[in-house]
């Protein structure tokens, strides 16, 4: 799916907004109040400082019908705004959120539109000071920007919003340095995959256009040859190679594939998250299972389930599987029964058993589950004498209702986790079929 191409000019008619990017401005401006939320838990805390980037931020307005509804950059200002009133208001001392904004475009007629729209809104004194409009290609601006963001703050708090139009405007280069020189960036990355996929079976081999995305021609052929000969779920396929890749290529230590299903069929997009942090990935999973009617991602429930496996059907896998009520209850009852035996794999030399935390990173790349379902699974298996917990000093807990990140659990001897968890445990107890939702 080649996104539809959004045209802002002073003077002419607003370009309609796909439906579908309701749902990704949502997922923004939620993850944008969560982060900032999480940030600033210290009741002593009095500011925060945080850098926000729009790599292609378009005109900042759009028509939704006969309404005018804001776009990203204006979403993002008024995200942080609300946060810091909220904060301000709430703290005896105060608050003060210091940050900057960076609204870059590739077409100088967009940012010229969008200079226009925040100075008729009430950040249009911070123009030029902490709002800050840039015409260019975002890989040739995203070095300075990287440099201001290393000279203004610490701690390096950042999140780059890069909503590209199709595949090949963002440079796995770009993402790659944006990770490896600032301490705490996070990426918000779309990426057509069904464009690509389209773009390939046409059997185009010009390696200029892949090689932003580190393609080289062994692996494009291979993705031909792939779409030639599968004859169903072919493009899921190649999907799960791309997954691959993507993970491998950008180097992040923590990211989530999911999709954003758009209006044409069941074609969808990923909008790609990318952090250094475990807690970021959790985030972004819950507020996707709060977008159950418009996220979905291709695998099964539980763990191991993102990424191709021989042992899958991809014409099912290609269906996609969405984040609603039937789906976390799916998830709840295969995570029942993998957690004792991913317990037991991750015991060291010394028996040493892994934490909660330990074991949520160790997974959580492959799976739409999120803390919020590990942990009633936990208790469960706890009451249900499968396994025990121990808070970080030693002390077991038997009746504890909530479990922190650093609470251990503990694989009592000789106790078999085979057989069916009351409660929990799935019909076939060989785990989800192909056609399970999760």
């Amino acid at each position: 799916m080649t996104r539809k191409n959004y045209v802002w000019k002073i003077g002419e008619e607003l370009p309609e907004l796909a439906p579908h990017s309701l749902a990704k401005h949502r997922i923004y401006r939620r993850y944008i109040e969560r982060y900032i939320e999480i940030l600033t838990a210290s009741s002593g805390q009095e500011e925060l400082n945080l850098t926000i980037v729009d790599g292609y931020s378009g005109g900042g307005a759009y028509r939704l019908g006969r309404d005018i509804v804001e776009g990203s950059p204006l979403i993002m200002l008024r995200a942080v705004l609300a946060a810091e009133f909220k904060l301000n208001t709430a703290r005896p001392k105060g608050f003060k959120i210091n940050a900057h904004f960076y609204f870059t475009d590739t077409v100088r007629d967009h940012c010229a539109f969008l200079v226009e729209e925040i100075r008729k809104s009430e950040f249009s004194e911070r123009l030029d000071r902490t709002v800050f409009v840039r015409h260019g290609d975002f890989n040739e601006l995203a070095p300075n920007i990287i440099d201001e963001i290393q000279q203004r703050q610490k701690a390096h708090r950042s999140l780059f919003f890069l909503d590209q139009n199709g595949w090949s405007q963002v440079s796995f280069d770009t993402v790659r340095r944006i990770l490896r020189e600032l301490k705490n960036p996070e990426i918000f990355l779309t990426f057509s995959v069904d464009a690509l996929i389209d773009y390939l079976s046409e059997k185009k081999l010009d390696l200029r256009a892949f090689g932003v995305i580190d393609f080289n021609q062994d692996l494009v052929r291979e993705l031909v040859r792939v779409g030639e000969e599968e004859q169903s779920g072919w493009r899921t396929v190649i999907q799960n190679t791309l997954y691959a890749h993507i993970q491998q290529a950008t180097g992040a230590p923590h990211y989530s594939p999911f999709f954003v299903k758009a209006s044409e069929g069941h074609r969808a997009y990923w909008l790609i998250h990318l952090s250094k942090h475990h807690e970021a990935r959790n985030e972004i999973g819950n507020i996707h299972w709060e977008e159950a009617n418009a996220s979905i991602h291709h695998g099964g429930a539980g763990f191991h389930a993102l990424g191709f496996s021989h042992s899958r059907d991809p014409f099912q896998l290609a269906l996609g599987s969405v984040f609603d009520e039937p789906a976390r209850k799916n998830s709840l009852q295969v995570v029942a029964e993998q957690v004792p035996s991913l317990v037991r794999s991750m015991l060291d030399a010394e028996n040493r058993p892994p934490t909660i935390r330990e074991l949520f990173i160790s997974r959580c790349n492959d799976t739409p589950v999120t803390r919020g379902l590990l942990e009633p699974v936990i208790v469960r298996l706890r009451d249900e004498g499968e396994l025990k917990i121990e808070s970080k000093d030693g002390r077991e807990r038997p009746r504890a209702s909530t479990v922190n990140w650093d609470d251990k659990i503990i694989v009592p001897p000789q106790k078999s986790f085979w057989g069916r968890i009351t409660g929990f445990a799935p019909e076939n107890k060989n785990g989800p079929s192909s056609q399970d939702s999760g």
